[in-house]
């Protein structure tokens, strides 16, 4: 009579002998085409019957209607051992109250959409959509996500503007995904985290890229012995575009209307600038000679990264510009910047590693924030930025 439905349900060894409606649930009674179970504990099948528990559990929606799963849990007394046990439930989950594929659904909402979405939709609570969710991040998270990792990406993003509220993101550079997220970004806690993987795994790590500052490259070149040090080059162009904004501000005191809206003409990559940009620059350049030269100076270093050369070929090119820039009384603190980080910097020219996929990871984070998730917690919100990149 429900051979349709038996069908729809898909349940291994499961029929459907009744159904329930309402106006907006379904409920399915489903029963067992067994006569019995295997003993959890020496596998004798047994048919025994010991007590039944009657069980209603939520499934996948059927038309539109929140569905039910009502039967009985069987418990069967095995004479080998002489104590009574639960047939076991390929569908749901021990101690759970929602098949193993709606929890799955709802995993997949919450992480594509927010959660007040999610309620409206399912009719559930945060506590319970909460408890649903983290349950299934924790199964899907891989137990040793540095396992193969080779290349590592370490940068802090800010979770709240202006708060001096930071994370430390560590990625998988080959693969994209996130390996962990630190509460903090301080040398100790990256130091505790490194420390707690093996040696294999320490050992493996052939690379590192990092922004500048120096506890970081310090933990990894104590930790990660096989590991070059990389400074990201985003970072190098980030520390150039601040003194090249700073000398801007001190040169629209003298020329206010001609650096007026001079500001993205000479940040941008010059090849990338609008007609009307590209006219803005060449004002820039007739009245401001000193701008003119640290504009001409960053597009130089940027075509340097640009450029496909050896390490040491690049180092040539670094000291070069570096030299530029200190006859001309130019960007005084990159150039002691470059010097320090020489080696390490020039270590982008060996296989050409950023860590520029954390800006990605920065908008999806943006995104997870605007969907509302409330994180309670700082564990939750770990597991939901690591599943953000599975």
């Amino acid at each position: 009579m429900y051979e349709i439905l038996t069908q729809l349900l898909s349940i291994p060894n499961y029929k459907v002998v009744g159904v329930e409606m309402a106006d907006d649930t379904i409920t399915l009674d489903i029963k067992s085409t067994l006569d019995g179970a295997k003993c959890h504990d020496c596998g004798t099948y047994c048919t025994d019957l010991h007590e039944n528990h009657r069980r209603t559990v939520r499934d996948l929606p059927i038309s539109g209607k929140a569905c039910y799963l009502r039967f009985i849990r069987r418990r069967f007394f095995c004479s080998h051992c002489g104590d009574p046990f639960s047939e076991s439930l390929s569908f749901v989950q021990k101690r759970r109250d929602y098949t193993k594929r709606y929890e799955a659904r709802i995993f997949h909402q919450v992480k594509e959409n927010n959660v007040t979405a999610v309620q409206r939709l399912e009719g559930l609570t945060y506590d319970q959509i909460e408890s649903i969710f983290l349950t299934e991040a924790k199964v899907r998270i891989p137990a040793n996500p540095f396992a193969n990792l080779k290349r590592l990406g370490i940068d802090e993003i800010s979770l709240r503007k202006g708060k001096q509220d930071f994370v430390l993101i560590l990625s998988n550079l080959d693969t994209g995904n996130v390996v962990d997220v630190l509460e903090k970004r301080t040398q100790d806690k990256l130091r505790f985290r490194l420390e707690h993987l093996t040696q294999q795994e320490r050992s493996q790590i052939e690379e590192v890229a990092i922004d500048m500052w120096e506890p970081y490259s310090n933990v990894c070149e104590e930790l990660l012995p096989n590991a070059h040090i990389t400074v990201d080059r985003f970072h190098v162009a980030k520390a150039v575009n601040e003194e090249l904004k700073k000398l801007k501000n001190q040169e629209k005191k003298h020329h206010p209307e001609v650096i007026k809206g001079a500001h993205y003409p000479l940040l941008k990559n010059q090849e990338d600038l609008t007609d009307t940009q590209q006219e803005k620059l060449d004002q820039v350049y007739e009245t401001c000679p000193t701008l003119k030269m640290a504009h001409r100076l960053k597009e130089y270093l940027r075509h340097i990264f640009e450029y496909h050369s050896t390490k040491e070929k690049a180092i040539q090119r670094l000291q070069k510009w570096n030299r530029i820039a200190e006859k001309e009384h130019l960007f005084p603190k990159f150039r002691k910047t470059l010097s320090n980080w020489m080696d390490k910097i020039a270590n982008y020219f060996r296989q050409r590693t950023t860590s520029g996929m954390v800006e990605g990871i920065n908008n999806k984070i943006k995104l997870i924030k605007r969907r509302a998730f409330g994180f309670r917690n700082f564990g939750n919100f770990r597991l939901r930025v690591i599943v953000a990149f599975m």
